[in-house]
């Protein structure tokens, strides 16, 4: 987004703001403070958890990203001007990547905004545009079409034919709850999406891939490969597949999704951090292009506990003075094994909400969720220094926590000082 090769505002500009308040944000003030960093975070996210954090030094109470746009970017100005020691501003959450992305606002002299350019994150925010890059680039995908209207859905659907997958075309965007909608036949589609969904202008169609997700988080530098993880997800929280991942394994990064990854981040010079996903099909071995996020990913501990500390080096590649280090990527461990519990939960909770499952099924799978928990060497919140705010999301999952929510406060209070003044 921005990068700068001048010193630090003033000799002691060690501070780093993160934007987006949610599980993978703990990850970054985890291994940034370990890194000598001195870290504020914004308040505003879905899951929360940075404010518990022993890790976090400071939170900053500023206007909802959700509400104001320009109000948010004009507080955050005003704190860059008065606060010198920020030298760093990292969005974490997808929503705040794409503000700087879409807005013409520039931070102060020396201030750096970690991620990719802006015309990248826009790139890869248009799915059909990036499928068709990778087709054209020799990377498995499969068929799909950007539809507008009903008609031009169902038209579409008997030309891709069955299964298929519906997907918005904005990256934060849903169809209702959902990431995607899977449809085995015509009558799946018309029942899960009788008609076109509301606030969406277009939507992606595309012939549904047989096997399971896989991820490749990775750093690069020019367009070259300087980092590198690998993992297969197991479950997520929906049970046809889609959503997010709640439970995997890393792996020993596959030479083809290797390969296809460095053929997508060459042709575009790429800088920064991301996570490429392909799915493969266990039994043949075929595998096609999902997306790319040029982003911190929501499963952002994974690659960090096998060994690709992604956070220091997003840092790093954002100052053109701070080149990577030569020679062959750094290599995340494979055979860890991770869960992300609290979603796991939440995904239960919900299926049981919708009728999917029943209570002896929900009990069950809660009961299999822990004794992963137990087993696992990755969790995406869990830290044995680091507790509360783990402690804190599980609270929130009782049914009696809102009765108790100010006596537990009590004894699980806000670790970072929050800063006045800024809205």
């Amino acid at each position: 987004m921005t990068t700068a090769s001048a010193p630090p505002r003033d000799s002691t500009a060690r501070s780093v703001l993160l934007l987006g308040n949610y599980r993978p944000a703990l990850t970054v003030a985890r291994a940034l403070s370990a890194a000598g960093y001195h870290v504020i975070a914004g308040w505003e996210g879905d899951e929360g958890g940075c404010e518990a954090s022993r890790f976090v030094d400071e939170m900053w109470d500023h206007p909802r990203l959700v509400e104001s746009e320009g109000a948010f970017l004009d507080a955050l100005s005003r704190l860059l001007d008065r606060r010198n020691d920020i030298a760093v501003v990292f969005p974490i959450a997808e929503e705040f990547v794409h503000l700087f992305a879409r807005n013409d606002w520039r931070p102060p002299a020396n201030v750096v905004v970690i991620g990719p350019s802006a015309e990248l994150v826009l790139a890869f925010s248009d799915k059909p545009r990036t499928l068709t890059r990778a087709r054209d680039l020799g990377v498995p995908t499969l068929p799909f079409e950007r539809v507008t209207g009903y008609d031009g859905l169902l038209a579409a659907a008997k030309r891709i034919g069955f299964p298929l997958t519906v997907r918005p075309l904005g990256t934060t965007a849903r169809l209702g709850s959902r990431k995607a909608v899977i449809a085995a036949c015509d009558s799946d589609l018309e029942r899960a999406l009788p008609d076109w969904p509301a606030g969406h202008r277009e939507l992606l169609l595309q012939r549904f891939a047989v096997g399971q997700r896989h991820n490749i988080y990775f750093a690069a530098e020019r367009g070259a490969l300087v980092g590198l993880a690998a993992s297969r997800i197991i479950r997520t929280n929906h049970h046809e597949g889609t959503g997010l991942a709640v439970a995997g394994q890393t792996e020993r990064p596959s030479p083809e999704l290797v390969a296809d990854t460095a053929a997508l981040i060459a042709d575009c010079d790429y800088t920064g951090i991301g996570l490429a996903q392909f799915i493969v099909d266990p039994h043949s071995g075929e595998r096609c292009f999902l997306e790319l996020n040029p982003r911190v990913s929501g499963s952002h501990a994974v690659p960090e506990r096998a060994g690709l500390p992604l956070s220091t080096m997003a840092v790093d590649l954002a100052f053109a003075d701070r080149p990577a280090a030569p020679g062959a990527p750094v290599i995340g461990r494979s055979g860890l094994r991770y869960v992300w519990m609290t979603g796991e939960i939440i995904a239960i909770k919900k299926a049981c909400r919708r009728g999917e499952i029943g209570v002896a099924s929900a009990i069950a799978q809660i009961a299999k969720a822990a004794a992963g928990a137990l087993r696992a060497d990755i969790h995406m919140v869990w830290s044995w220094n680091d507790p509360w705010p783990a402690l804190r999301t599980l609270w929130s999952l009782v049914p009696a926590a809102r009765r108790w929510r100010d006596l537990l406060a009590g004894q699980m209070p806000d670790q970072g000082r929050k800063i006045e003044g800024t809205r």
